[in-house]
């Protein structure tokens, strides 16, 4: 069994196998093989993120220390692309702990750009590494949505409703893309395609943050599908109208033909 370290993150891992023999009382069994990975370079947080809102520079300090016996010197650092800026290095602990800044230019629209920090260090070994970091680079709308895109009521759930089963409740977290933002959700409108099918509510999580907006399926369509938008309005000055797509699937029973 072979374990490719360069895939797998984490000190302590764990990896199961299925053994299979000739014995006639126990064919096949398995077995855990559990190991820990000494990185070179350790980071803090674990995930390197830039977060902030569209529009301006996004900017953070990572710490990264020497995850193994071994002494590290940095000797260079790059960047795979050209929207991540790396600052000046701050040694805390000679070989072991450094501070680095990180920046990312601005992105006109919210999006998640992926980019590689690379550091060439040489280790107390003699030996010279090169070392692949992945910055993700947030780019967050005003407000943000979970989930973001679309609600959906699928076969499995809706078939609970035939015969009186209980209301089915999902539910759409609206907050703030930066703790900066402060809103209200003042309203919810349901397209008239669907607006028999479902019903809203709005529950104030945190005033001026976060909202959670419910919406209720009560009882099993006639209909195959359901599907229609879900408008979501906020007295945000720039983000007063968000729309979610809600769809809810119905099995329908197949109609009988007489020959």
């Amino acid at each position: 069994m072979t374990l490719d370290a360069k895939k797998a993150r984490g000190k302590n891992i764990t990896k199961t196998v299925t053994v299979f023999s000739n014995d006639p009382g126990n064919p096949e069994f398995k077995l855990s093989i559990k190991g820990t990975i000494l990185e070179i370079l350790e980071t803090r947080p674990l995930a390197l993120r830039l977060q902030g809102l569209a529009g301006g520079d996004l900017s953070g300090s990572f710490t990264f220390s020497a995850g193994s016996p071994l002494d590290v010197e940095i000797i260079e650092m790059k960047t795979r692309g050209s929207l991540l800026e790396i600052g000046e290095l701050e040694v805390v602990t000679a070989g072991r702990e450094w501070n680095l800044p990180l920046l990312a230019k601005a992105s006109v629209r919210p999006a998640l750009i992926k980019e590689k920090l690379v550091m060439v260090v040489l280790t107390s070994d003699g030996e010279e590494r090169t070392l692949d970091f992945l910055v993700q680079l947030d780019h967050r709308p005003r407000i943000v949505l979970q989930p973001k895109q679309n609600l959906k009521f699928l076969n499995r759930e809706t078939t609970k409703l035939i015969g009186g089963g209980e209301p089915i409740e999902k539910s759409i977290l609206v907050t703030g893309g930066d703790k900066t933002v402060e809103f209200e959700v003042t309203g919810v409108e349901l397209d008239p395609k669907i607006a028999d099918a479902f019903q809203t509510r709005i529950e104030v999580v945190s005033p001026q943050k976060s909202y959670r907006v419910w919406v209720t399926l009560s009882e099993y369509q006639s209909k195959p599908t359901v599907l229609g938008k879900l408008m979501i309005r906020t007295n945000d000055a720039v983000r007063n109208e968000i729309s979610v797509w809600v769809m809810g699937q119905f099995r329908q029973a197949g109609k009988k033909t007489s020959r």
